[in-house]
């Protein structure tokens, strides 16, 4: 199974991967998306992914990472898509 760009469960764990080889072409569609206003060129691949995972893992002032962040917003949507083994909190008040 290829897992490249993938998020796969290995033994209880979720594990997002993505080869620091194909961040070129990660870069790429992400202008390509209109994601980015911008075209880059990732001219080397393990310097730039090293600031990459450095921003990943930056906290803001309450402690939010973008991969927070990233997680919510799948967390929304695999619940707008009727995720299993999810329900609502009977307790509501934060």
């Amino acid at each position: 199974m290829d897992t490249s760009g993938k998020a796969v469960i290995e033994d209880g764990v979720i594990i997002i991967r993505l080869p620091v080889a194909n961040l070129p072409a990660v870069v790429e569609g992400s202008w390509a998306s209109g994601a980015m206003d911008v075209r880059y060129k990732v001219t080397v691949p393990e310097d730039f992914a090293k600031d990459l995972v450095r921003e990943l893992n930056e906290e803001n002032e309450i402690g939010t990472t973008p991969i927070h962040k990233m997680f919510d917003a799948a967390i929304d949507k695999a619940i707008e898509w009727r995720a299993e083994g999810i329900e609502e909190h009977k307790d509501q008040e934060a």
